[in-house]
């Protein structure tokens, strides 16, 4: 399925996406129109412009086992052509590329179907683990897996944290210069310790 985009107008009642999409994910039986079971939302969140829900299936046979429901989603009040709301849905069993999903939905989650959502599951617990951390602090020295190339040709992978007025920045080991690494929370760095870090060892913590 393709995107979906509308105005504020198409939205009405609902204000934002995540009430927008509880609501198209909600639904009762309706065998007059040859729908035998209906659709509710456990729970949902909105995170990195996709939309996760644990949803559950029930009819006159009873209740569905919970899966997930993923919609990328598009979000721009301020659009000048006044389409402010954009979503494309998959449910995990499609393999979706996503994965920021909240514990607390997959924990509501029933046996995966397929391979795919046992998978995307999987990679959605990997990147809880990476971001469940704690945030790299002054006196911290970083150690990805392998070296980062940047825009001026360093390669580097071993990195100081150090203050920077109210955050902190990091500095390149070899030359000291100071460096952003996007997504720096779902890499899989590890933390060196003290001694090692300033004989070059790579022992990490």
């Amino acid at each position: 399925m393709g995107w979906l985009s509308m105005t504020l107008h198409g939205m009405a009642p609902h204000a934002t996406p995540k009430t927008y999409l509880d609501d198209q994910m909600t639904y009762r039986p309706d065998p007059e129109k040859g729908r035998g079971d209906g659709l509710r939302v456990l729970k949902s969140a909105v995170r990195s412009g996709a939309y996760y829900a644990a949803c559950q299936s029930y009819g006159a046979e009873g209740e569905g086992a919970p899966f997930a429901m993923i919609c990328l989603v598009r979000w721009n009040p301020r659009a000048k052509d006044g389409f402010v709301f954009g979503y494309k849905d998959m449910a995990e069993t499609a393999g979706p590329y996503y994965f920021d999903c909240p514990a607390s939905i997959l924990d509501l989650l029933g046996p995966p179907i397929n391979d795919h959502a046992a998978q995307w599951r999987a990679k959605c617990r990997q990147r809880l683990a990476l971001t469940s951390r704690r945030k790299p602090m002054p006196g911290d020295t970083l150690l990805l897996p392998e070296p980062l190339t940047f825009s001026d040709g360093i390669r580097e992978q071993t990195f100081r944290v150090v203050p920077w007025g109210t955050k902190t920045m990091l500095l390149r080991a070899g030359d000291g210069a100071g460096v952003r690494i996007s997504h720096l929370m779902s890499r899989a760095w590890t933390l060196v310790r003290p001694e090692a870090a300033a004989a070059g060892s790579p022992a990490a913590v």
